[in-house]
């Protein structure tokens, strides 16, 4: 094969942050201010935002337990990454091209029967929610399921998005949705998978729905948690419509007028007095992990955020956990030599307590971090109701993958991504099929109805893992992910839904 052009070159990367600006991240952190707070009721203390509770102790571990060097040597160790350049027609003037390095995992399966599978991040997530993943869809055997379906593996694909992680930012306006997955197709072409499927949760899901209604002879299938679907209207299918209106008037009792739905989608939840008066409340907060109501509020001035955002590591951390809406951090505090707050109350001071034994520090730092070679256990039992426990590393490690690169081109992508949502050709139907996973509280009335999506998708599979919540999948409940993805791309191909016509290269 030819040698490839020096701009279509794929270099092995490897993560090193400087120790100068690990330095500057951490004299940051020294001089945060606290802001004061409400004193509010415990069932309500996200009510808000994020409560200086749950911050204060990270800021602590932040200062002296975490180790991102130890982090960043487990990311090298364990996701093989690499950086290509990939250059695209500008969008305003389309005589010119813009070259942009793209940040990439890239593992292939040693199985012959591999299909290539691009995993697309959400936003304000980025590549390492494969790291949990990566070794259970290369290799069968790593995670053994039941079923010939659950031996499917898969070539692992992981891009960061332009502007996340260690991917060069586009400085264009209209860079969004519909121009990323244009970016990520390429990369796809330059590895040799010229056919492939596609996963992706909140924002990377609408990066999959950008390749199928673009790139449809690529892009062959795609799966995806958790999603939202807006409700059929005559005006979009009046036979879609129909099989909504009789479900819900039925609802969804009889097998064959349910047209798929459940009963629990088609059934209005009820409220008490005292849970809508709540509900008004806290109206400008949406309630739920990655809520869309925080994510248009960080998307409508980008700029202006990014000035706070982007000089306070604290000011970030605050963000990112009230948009991941994690609930389960350790119950006792991470201690630390750092002088208290002169702003917390007196629970706090008594939660923060700078004089535990040696041995206890000892203790919450080995459990607030990943065990060597688990890249698959979650932090909890299978159906069980609870939420996934993060824990101070991952939460930092997350916070970190925005704090690197600075978060104003990710806030700018966030900002076009909504407005490629609402644009007339987004909402088209395309035959591309769709696998559906959800993974949401027992009795959740907050998802939208599955079978709403078949208004513009080919709905081919779904599974749901009922009692069992999690926002990131990939994160929060990897074994889950890892045996729907196989099980669902293998049922496509066995029903004749994928056919990759064209062989994978050896790259």
């Amino acid at each position: 094969m030819a040698a490839p052009h020096d701009d279509e070159a794929i270099t092995t990367y490897s993560m090193h942050v400087s120790a100068k600006y690990l330095e500057l991240t951490k004299k940051k952190l020294d001089l945060t201010r606290l802001p004061r707070e409400l004193e509010l009721p415990n069932e309500r203390r996200w009510g808000q935002g994020t409560p200086k509770s749950v911050l204060e102790p990270l800021l602590d571990f932040w200062l002296e337990g975490y180790d991102w060097r130890a982090a960043e040597s487990r990311f090298n160790s364990t996701l093989p990454q690499y950086r290509t350049t990939i250059t695209v027609p500008s969008v305003t003037s389309p005589a010119t091209t813009k070259s942009l390095r793209i940040h990439f995992v890239h593992k292939r399966s040693k199985h012959p029967n591999a299909i290539p599978l691009l995993l697309c991040h959400t936003w304000p997530s980025s590549f390492i929610e494969v790291q949990r993943v990566i070794d259970g869809l290369t290799d069968p055997h790593s995670l053994p399921g039941y079923g010939d379906s659950t031996q499917q593996a898969f070539h692992v694909i992981a891009p960061s998005i332009p502007g996340f992680g260690f991917s060069d930012a586009s400085m264009e306006e209209e860079f969004g949705l519909h121009r990323t997955a244009e970016v990520f197709e390429k990369l796809m072409g330059r590895l040799g998978y010229a056919q492939f499927v596609a996963h992706g949760t909140g924002w990377g899901f609408g990066i999959c729905r950008a390749l199928a209604l673009r790139h449809s002879k690529s892009c062959l299938a795609v799966h995806t948690a958790n999603p939202s679907f807006d409700k059929p209207k005559l005006k979009s299918g009046a036979m879609r419509y129909f099989k909504y209106r009789v479900a819900k008037l039925t609802k969804a009792k009889v097998p064959l007028l349910s047209f798929g739905y459940m009963p629990s989608e088609v059934q209005a939840p009820s409220q008490s007095m005292a849970e809508k008066h709540l509900a008004i409340q806290d109206g400008m907060y949406d309630g739920e992990p990655l809520g869309p109501t925080l994510h248009r509020l960080y998307s409508l001035r980008p700029q202006t955020l990014a000035f706070s955002l982007c000089d306070s590591p604290v000011g970030l951390l605050a963000a990112l956990l009230d948009v991941i809406h994690t609930r389960d951090l350790p119950q006792r505090p991470l201690s630390s030599s750092r002088s208290r707050s002169p702003f917390l109350s007196p629970v706090e001071l008594e939660m923060q307590g700078g004089d535990e034994e040696q041995e206890e520090q000892d203790e919450l730092r080995s459990t607030s971090t990943e065990r060597p070679g688990d890249t698959t256990s979650p932090g909890r039992a299978e159906g069980d109701g609870r939420s996934y426990t993060w824990s101070p590393t991952e939460v930092l490690n997350f916070t970190m993958l925005q704090w690197l690169p600075g978060p104003e081109a990710a806030l700018r992508w966030l900002r076009r991504a909504h407005m490629d949502m609402q644009s007339p050709s987004y909402q088209t139907f395309t035959g591309t099929p769709l696998g559906i996973s959800t993974f949401l509280p027992p009795n959740s009335s907050n998802a939208t109805p599955l079978m709403w999506g078949a208004s513009s998708w080919d709905i081919s599979w779904v599974k749901r893992h009922a009692g069992r919540p999690a926002t990131l999948p990939g994160f929060e409940a990897p074994d889950a992910l890892v045996l729907d993805l196989r099980e669902c791309f293998a049922t496509m191909m066995d029903r004749g839904k994928v056919k990759l016509e064209m062989p994978v290269r050896e790259s």
